[in-house]
């Protein structure tokens, strides 16, 4: 799908990924300058800013606003996009999308079983699901439906529709680098952990990209949607065991 001029391409990839980095740390600044004046130099404040609320609204926040900003820029496409939506075949093809990743991730754990690597979720997912768990509503909004459609939008229809111009290839290769880089954390002390997390990933951005360039937006959106719905259901519900 190349619906979208070139420059609008870029400038979706740049304010989905810098953007974000800005948003979050605007956000961020904002947050702890509210704290420091409702707690001032106290425990209170050290507390409130390693919580989980913080996170929450830290993480709600960005996302809700780089949604807004992707709202107002497709606004004058949004006929082109939404025709993707038409028919059955995405759905079906999000379906078949979500059940490769559900099975690729039960094998790929089965080889690491049986090899005797012992793998828990990387530093991304250990927030996240902290997250998940004491705010469950606002986590299906937000992880479930917000986050992945901003991520579809920079990096299927804006890296990977930028990069097919040059070479599928490429914009293969390119959209799985980064795809996966974006959910590696450089600064955790289990680096092992987190390279054994890279398949999952990688994997998860093949198939987006694939349902993307022969479905279009409608399938790899749905099923990068029911992937993580999944993910923070099943979180939520192992609250309950």
């Amino acid at each position: 799908m190349s619906f979208l001029k070139p420059w609008k391409q870029i400038t979706f990839f740049v304010i989905g990924l810098v953007g974000l980095i800005i948003i979050e740390l605007v956000a961020q600044l904002l947050l702890i300058s509210i704290a420091r004046l409702a707690y001032g130099n106290t425990y209170l404040y050290d507390n409130f800013v390693d919580s989980s609320l913080a996170s929450m609204i830290l993480n709600g926040s960005s996302y809700l606003i780089l949604g807004i900003i992707f709202i107002i820029l497709i606004k004058e496409d949004d006929n082109e996009l939404f025709k993707s939506f038409k028919g059955w075949k995405p759905y079906v093809a999000a379906a078949i999308g979500l059940a490769s990743i559900m099975t690729f991730n039960v094998i790929y754990n089965l080889i690491l079983s049986s090899t005797g690597a012992i793998i828990t979720d990387n530093a991304n997912e250990t927030s996240l699901n902290t997250m998940v768990t004491t705010f469950p509503f606002t986590s299906i909004l937000i992880f479930a439906f917000v986050g992945p459609i901003c991520e579809e939008l920079t990096y299927r229809v804006g890296l990977f529709s930028f990069m097919r111009r040059i070479n599928v290839y490429l914009a293969y290769i390119v959209t799985i680098i980064v795809f996966t880089l974006i959910h590696f954390d450089f600064t955790s002390q289990t680096m092992t952990n987190e390279l054994l997390n890279i398949p999952f990933y990688a994997f998860a951005a093949i198939t987006f990209c694939f349902l993307y360039e022969r479905f279009g937006f409608a399938a790899s959106v749905t099923s990068h949607v029911a992937n993580n719905l999944i993910s923070v259901l099943a979180t939520i519900l192992s609250v309950f065991k």
